[in-house]
């Protein structure tokens, strides 16, 4: 069961660096080309999440769902393992940890948990890690194949919003939209302020994103949109988790201004979305409606509505 035996396995073999040297070795047999994410909590077995199942690694390197035979994390893994994902420098990362994660080589991402500080009102830094979670990005070339015509039809990009609950694959259908168009000759700017979709590290990214496309990384998506629009005249704005009043304005003047757009929100379906009060000036903007789930495998499509 998960024996490494595929190329996918041997890109997500990278986050294994950024795991405490001592964890290490018992996952280079785990075939993680499925994964989506790992745990690790002081004193809690170490959990690798695949879709539908919550497995544990063992100390002969194999996988179990028995909690009680897994290894166990140890305080000063979580200590360890900050130190390799920062570099031994945390303050050098400090921006990101106070927005709750760590990007690194890869397009991986670790979310923290912790204690906040609080200075005027915002959180200013996260203090006494307790946990942390490896969030694997993986690339999946033609997972937008039964939409892309949804989007791009007749020559002309729909504003779309993917409405997809968390988990579900919004983020790897995102950047394979982000391909196919940029290599269709359109103009991409992906505004990605959590550096998820372009998962931009050291000023590169991983990932095939088309011939056609740029980034902005790390800036709040409202401003980084609005500035995206005005520097570099993009043809379509991609961008990531709407949810917020001044999403919404900012995306309605982009959109007026003749400018695309395709973007995510969190959410089970058309019609739950619907009913936020938040965003009611700026969903009748957009054309096209396609919803995600895990039912049959993550990224699986549940609805397309064309209006």
């Amino acid at each position: 069961m998960y024996i490494a035996n595929s190329t996918e396995a041997t890109r997500s073999g990278s986050i294994i660096e950024y795991l405490p040297h001592s964890l290490r070795r018992y996952l280079y047999s785990v075939d993680l080309s499925e994964a989506y994410e790992i745990h690790l909590c002081p004193c809690r077995p170490l959990t690798i999440y695949y879709p539908g199942e919550r497995l544990f690694v063992t100390s002969d390197g194999t996988l179990t769902d028995n909690p009680y035979t897994g290894i166990r994390v140890l305080p000063g893994h979580i200590s360890e393992a900050m130190e390799i994902a920062s570099k031994s420098s945390v303050y050098s990362v400090e921006d990101e940890i106070r927005n709750g994660y760590i990007t690194i080589d890869g397009g991986h991402r670790i979310g923290i948990c912790g204690s906040a500080v609080i200075k005027d009102g915002h959180i200013a830094f996260v203090k006494d890690i307790s946990a942390l979670n490896y969030r694997l990005a993986r690339e999946v070339r033609g997972s937008a194949d039964s939409i892309i015509d949804s989007i791009y039809n007749g020559g002309q990009v729909r504003n779309t919003l993917i409405i997809s609950p968390p988990g579900a694959g919004k983020t790897t259908m995102l950047r394979d939209i982000v391909r196919q168009l940029s290599d269709y000759g359109i103009r991409v700017c992906v505004v990605d302020e959590r550096r998820e979709i372009a998962a931009m590290h050291s000023g590169r990214t991983d990932f095939d994103l088309g011939t056609s496309t740029t980034v902005f990384s790390g800036a709040p998506k409202t401003a980084g949109m609005l500035m995206m629009l005005r520097a570099m005249s993009p043809e379509v704005i991609v961008t990531d988790e709407i949810g917020t009043l001044s999403d919404a304005r900012a995306l309605m003047k982009i959109i007026n201004s003749g400018t695309r757009v395709v973007t995510s929100i969190h959410g089970f379906n058309s019609e739950q979305v619907h009913q936020r009060r938040d965003l009611k000036n700026v969903l009748p903007y957009f054309e096209a409606f396609i919803t995600l789930s895990k039912r049959d495998r993550v990224g699986s499509v549940e609805e397309v509505i064309i209006r």
